[in-house]
């Protein structure tokens, strides 16, 4: 015999407002969000070093909107960090506003920071980006990121196609760190026939999307088959490439 549901029907109206009110008290809705942000990092700050990371990704996003969750941007950090060791360049492609490129500033050192967007938005895409971007997707305001970075020295913004229109700026340079956000699958193959033979031995490529993009995996996965270097697949989206040799 069918359960009668009718006792059921007649109060889940009541219900889906209590919920609903319960939900949008501000304690609860203070936790939840403080849950939310704290599911983000793949750690729990502890340290005094790892704290201060988090408050620091914290205030760049109040600046400025940063397309990065938090634990990208804390392994952008940590990276740039690491190899401050290695004699190089930094580089960024697919600057957006400025938040990662920020983020990599305030632990570069003295070493120059080229970045590249076309600040237009995305080319023309391939048939394997067509699902997920669009062209012109993610343009911006070239003088207020400029502006963003007027005061931080030793950055060196280059406006166009990367690498066919701003590849000579850096066509000298030898790079410790290079970070790719560029979405497309002809730009990350482009990104990386460029930097990986200007990339010092001990350099790092950090590439966003590889987990989630398929035409950022395939052109990295394309790239580095024949080559000795392993591809390091991030707990999020990210890839990261160590220069052997």
């Amino acid at each position: 015999m069918a359960p009668d549901l009718s006792d059921t029907q007649r109060h889940l109206p009541f219900f889906k407002r209590w919920l609903k009110s319960v939900l949008s008290l501000p304690v609860v809705v203070k936790h939840v969000r403080r849950i939310l942000e704290l599911q983000d990092w793949f750690i729990v700050p502890t340290t005094p070093e790892q704290k201060e990371i988090v408050r620091l990704v914290k205030r760049i996003k109040r600046e400025v909107r940063m397309a990065l969750n938090n634990q990208e941007a804390y392994q952008i950090y940590t990276t740039v960090q690491k190899v401050a060791k290695v004699k190089g360049a930094l580089a960024e492609v697919g600057v957006f506003k400025g938040a990662s490129a920020r983020l990599i500033c305030r632990v570069k050192g003295e070493k120059k920071l080229y970045l590249f967007d076309t600040f237009d938005g995305l080319p023309p895409l391939e048939k394997i980006d067509e699902a997920h971007f669009y062209e012109g997707q993610f343009a911006t305001d070239f003088e207020k990121v400029s502006a963003f970075f007027a005061n931080d020295p030793n950055v060196i913004i280059g406006r166009g196609l990367f690498p066919a229109d701003t590849g000579h700026i850096a066509k000298d340079e030898t790079f410790s760190f290079v970070h790719l956000d560029v979405d497309l699958y002809q730009g990350t193959k482009d990104c990386l026939e460029y930097f990986y033979p200007r990339l010092a031995t001990g350099g790092v490529i950090l590439c966003h999307d590889y987990a989630t993009i398929p035409g950022v995996r395939k052109a990295v996965d394309d790239f580095f088959r024949d080559k000795r270097e392993v591809v390091l697949e991030s707990s999020r989206s990210q890839a990261l490439i160590v220069k052997v040799s």
